[in-house]
């Protein structure tokens, strides 16, 4: 899709009590002219590639993106925005509630935004590979009883809240982990309440593969109980200093 359209009509889908009716969307050209990024749409996915190219200014790129995505397009089910310079994420991303899949991958995030993913209760799948965060800190997912699948490798992470990933976050479909590629030292269970989603026949992968792990830890307190739930998953740790 080419930046000198006039107009283009984004056809998303929402639901009406009569069944599944297409809904057209309008972006304005000078939303479009204001991003030096390819731009694409799929029915209810819209993508922003920047191409990693060098000339793309990431100064104006979050204010840019926010007049993109604006509230014509809280609709929208799919997201990706790939190879940018972004340093944070727009906050109207946090706003899109019919979100089901976000991709942020390859970008410099140097952190994941607070009270931002707990807005998107639709959201199945979260990827942000290849940024440069740091830490994933308390109440990052809370309420997520819909995420199944979390990728975050090959970032710089060293340290995860102790609540993140525990019972009272809620990540009750939660059944892919991949933290690969970071920089954790330590490890406490929190594997077991990911694994409790998983089964006998289909353990749910957990990637903590090319870290700096050398200590297992328990600042959380957890202690195994009679008549607590199995826990299923296949917990790969190679590559770390143990």
């Amino acid at each position: 899709m080419k930046l000198s359209f006039a107009k283009f009509l984004l056809l998303l889908l929402s639901s009406s009590g009569e069944g599944v009716q297409a809904r057209s969307v309008e972006i304005s050209d000078n939303a479009l002219r204001a991003i030096s990024c390819k731009c694409s749409v799929n029915g209810s996915q819209l993508t922003v590639d920047c191409l990693g190219r060098a000339d793309v200014d990431g100064q104006p790129l979050p204010r840019q993106l926010d007049t993109l995505l604006s509230s014509n397009l809280t609709f929208v089910t799919e997201l990706s925005i790939v190879n940018t310079p972004l340093t944070q994420l727009p906050r109207s991303v946090c706003r899109l509630k019919t979100l089901i899949h976000l991709r942020l991958d390859n970008n410099r995030l140097t952190r994941l935004p607070d009270n931002c993913f707990t807005n998107l209760t639709a959201l199945m799948s979260l990827s942000a590979t290849r940024n440069n965060i740091t830490e994933l800190q308390d109440g990052l997912f809370d309420g997520l009883c819909h995420l199944e699948k979390l990728q975050l490798g090959n970032n710089r992470i060293s340290s995860i809240g102790l609540r993140v990933f525990n019972r009272s976050a809620m990540l009750t479909s939660l059944r892919y982990v991949d933290l690969h590629g970071n920089r954790i030292q330590t490890l406490e269970p929190w594997p077991y309440y990911v694994g409790i989603n998983g089964q006998t026949n289909h353990k749910t992968p957990i990637d903590l593969g090319d870290n700096n792990i050398s200590a297992f830890t328990n600042m959380m307190g957890w202690k195994a109980k009679c008549g607590m739930k199995i826990a299923h998953f296949d917990l790969k740790l190679s590559y770390n200093p143990i």
